[in-house]
């Protein structure tokens, strides 16, 4: 039970990831308004990656890459997400999970998004092309789905909320919703949050802003801080440690590795002071 938990936790990493850091609020036209400013918080060739251990034991790594490419006349972001079980994990429970988004660089919302999931013998692969014209979204899987204006998927949600949202003054307590569509389904998630704090980390002492989830009654957590999430507050505002206690086990997620970052790693810009 415990090794499977393990391998599931290094497979939804991105999930929970994303779920715990897109404070996004619902969009609307002000919102838009704003896409048209100058991203401050990432750039092309942006890499971070992640350590994952299960209680003391270590076997995961995550990856996050984002770059631009052409699609016909025009230029994208282009995320590519990556979990995977490493060493003697990986030797026993394989699994090798790959996510990715495109996002258009004016509005921040995806055009398309593509699922490839590798567990053991187990595969899944799926696209979906987001259809802004008609709030639908079309799934290779399934076929079409009505959704919500301006539905993101679980990456573009992700970097958006850190070129438009994270910048914004937040007090605490201050509870925001998110909409996303993942594995055909509709997703409405709460965050929270708590305070600006500065921890301790391998690369020294980091100012952050700490969130946690809202609870109800599908929630696999028995209080808040069950799952908390760090982001730096440096302007860059990336994921620095991720840390779940459940039933079965601890999780814990850090940041080991990052390059091309759009601001200097660990200092606060004038926009967050």
């Amino acid at each position: 039970m415990q090794k499977y938990f393990f391998t599931r936790f290094v497979s939804i990493f991105f999930i929970l990831f994303v779920y715990s850091g897109s404070i996004s609020a619902q969009m609307n036209n002000e919102h838009l308004r704003d896409s048209l400013y100058e991203n401050t918080a990432f750039q092309p060739g942006e890499y971070l990656q992640y350590k994952v251990k299960y209680g003391f034991i270590g076997g995961g790594i995550a990856e996050m890459r984002i770059d631009m490419v052409p699609i016909g006349y025009d230029w994208y972001y282009h995320v590519t997400a990556i979990a995977r079980t490493t060493g003697m994990v990986g030797a026993i429970a394989n699994l090798y999970d790959k996510y990715e988004s495109y996002i258009d660089i004016t509005t921040g919302l995806p055009i398309k998004a593509i699922r490839d999931i590798r567990e053991g013998n187990y595969t899944r692969y799926n696209e979906v092309l987001f259809r802004r014209w008609e709030n639908k979204v079309e799934s290779l899987r399934s076929g079409l789905h009505d959704v919500p204006p301006n539905t993101m998927d679980i990456l573009s949600s992700f970097y958006y909320s850190r070129k438009y949202i994270f910048k914004n003054k937040m007090n605490k307590n201050d509870v925001i919703k998110l909409t996303t569509y993942f594995d055909d389904k509709l997703y409405e998630v709460q965050i929270r949050y708590k305070e600006t704090k500065t921890i301790r980390t391998d690369f020294g002492k980091i100012e952050c802003l700490r969130f946690v989830p809202v609870l109800d009654a599908h929630s696999p957590f028995k209080k808040e801080e069950d799952m908390q999430v760090w982001f730096t507050n440096d302007g860059n505002f990336i994921p620095l440690r991720i840390k779940m206690d459940m039933s079965v086990g601890s999780v814990k997620c850090e940041l080991s590795n990052y390059k091309n970052l759009k601001n200097p790693f660990g200092i606060q810009s004038e926009a967050t002071q």
